[in-house]
């Protein structure tokens, strides 16, 4: 049996087609996520509608191909939410994780998330579906007819298996917030003290499953987190830790039992375990950041700079100060932090003789990577047991920022060789249920 995966990213929709018995992937695409809506400046939206022809295309495309597929397994970027009617037609677009409303200032000096957060007594952070869906609430902003919320994988197998109604996995609408990991459902009582009406939030299925069949016979399972779907992609020991860097930054870790007072995030994740997460809100968008300044400079002197050249130069510039002592300590906490969204970035340590391209840009590195070692810190790892886990382009395509890694963590660093992990997460669970 064969089974596609599809990971429904903020910037990219990747795919993959694997053999259920194996585990091999028979190819792999990527197609850009050009959706995004113009709107207000603190708005981060895409069409929903023209994410879900991608998604139909994929499909058709490859069962075109190989006639003997019998599953779709779906994932993509979690927090986000969309509108639908009560046919399962998208009302509003995709607005995403990176969305900024819940930080807009509501009344009183605080902003809408931290009113929903202590009205609520849930860390509530903008971005979240359900702070999304509080804004637009108090300002008349939810569309007329809409009876449901849902994420866009959701809203992908919805349509996929011909549905009305959305239904989700724990692993979404964890991220939508007001989620109560003991008893694995939305907290009713804390949305009605928020005057946010139950109703509106779609059915959790009890656990993996089929959702229903495309027109054709498919099997569609229900999808999982994004997070989620990359770690079922790559972990094969109890113990072993993935460093994802791409846009954003995580590291994460499985257990079979909930860790009381971590002072980590924890995610419901499958087969009943937990997912221990430790999050920047910068991790590759920091080092385009700072390309960008380079880049600008380099045009105040000439014609401009090559992008990709100024991030080879950058990285070997880097390269030649690792062994400084006197260098730059870069906090990246340029977009804040999900507990503290107002905190920014900061340089620290600049000398006379230290401020250079090359150890700004190591700076910039090890900031990300100590932003998440923090969080490697609380999760408490048996040493010599399990595995350091890179994934993610920034981690691919830069070997210093692997070494700073191993170094910092004192582990094996292992470059996973799977593609599009996170689509292969999403096949892997297709395969299995």
């Amino acid at each position: 049996m064969k089974v596609i995966g599809i990971d429904i990213g903020t910037t990219s929709i990747s795919s993959v087609v694997m053999e259920a018995e194996t585990g091999e992937q028979l190819t792999s695409r990527t197609l850009p996520n050009d959706a995004a809506v113009q709107g207000e400046v603190w708005a981060r939206q895409q069409d929903a509608g023209r994410i879900w022809e991608k998604c139909r295309s994929l499909v058709d495309e490859y069962t075109a191909e190989w006639p003997d597929i019998r599953r779709i397994g779906l994932t993509g970027q979690m927090h986000g939410m969309l509108y639908v009617d009560k046919d399962g037609n998208a009302l509003s677009p995709l607005t995403t994780w990176e969305d900024e409303r819940g930080n807009l200032p509501c009344k009183d000096g605080q902003t809408y998330a931290e009113i929903l957060s202590g009205t609520t007594g849930y860390p509530m952070a903008t971005g979240y579906g359900l702070t999304t869906h509080y804004y637009n609430m108090l300002n008349g902003k939810v569309p007329e007819g809409a009876v449901c919320i849902t994420t866009i994988m959701d809203f992908a197998g919805m349509k996929l298996a011909g549905l009305k109604q959305p239904v989700t996995h724990a692993s979404n609408a964890a991220g939508f917030g007001l989620f109560d990991l003991e008893q694995n459902s939305f907290d009713r009582e804390a949305c009605q003290k928020a005057g946010i009406d139950p109703s509106m939030l779609p059915e959790i299925v009890e656990k993996e499953c089929v959702i229903g069949k495309t027109d054709t016979g498919l099997e569609i399972v229900v999808p999982i987190g994004d997070n989620q779907a990359g770690i079922l992609g790559l972990v094969q020991e109890p113990d072993d830790v993935v460093i994802n860097i791409g846009t954003s930054s995580q590291i994460s870790v499985v257990r079979d039992e909930r860790m009381t007072d971590s002072g980590l995030e924890c995610r419901p994740f499958v087969d009943g375990k937990y997912l221990y997460l430790g999050a920047g809100l910068c991790g590759g968008s920091s080092f385009r950041l700072l390309n960008d300044f380079f880049c600008e400079v380099c045009s105040l002197f000439s014609e401009g700079a090559d992008r990709t050249e100024v991030f080879g130069r950058m990285m070997q510039a880097a390269e030649e100060e690792y062994d400084r002592e006197d260098g730059l300590t870069v906090h990246t906490q340029f977009r804040g932090k999900r507990s503290d969204p107002g905190l920014r970035g900061r340089i620290d340590g600049i000398d006379m003789k230290n401020l250079t391209p090359g150890a700004l840009t190591l700076g910039f590195y090890r900031g990300v990577c100590m932003e998440l070692y923090e969080s490697y810190r609380l999760m408490k790892v048996p040493e010599g047991k399990g595995r350091l886990l890179l994934c993610g382009n920034a981690l691919r395509n830069n070997p210093l920022l692997r070494k700073i890694c191993e170094d910092l963590f004192r582990r094996k660093a292992v470059l996973t060789e799977q593609k599009e992990e996170t689509a292969a997460g999403a096949a892997i669970l297709a395969a299995g249920v």
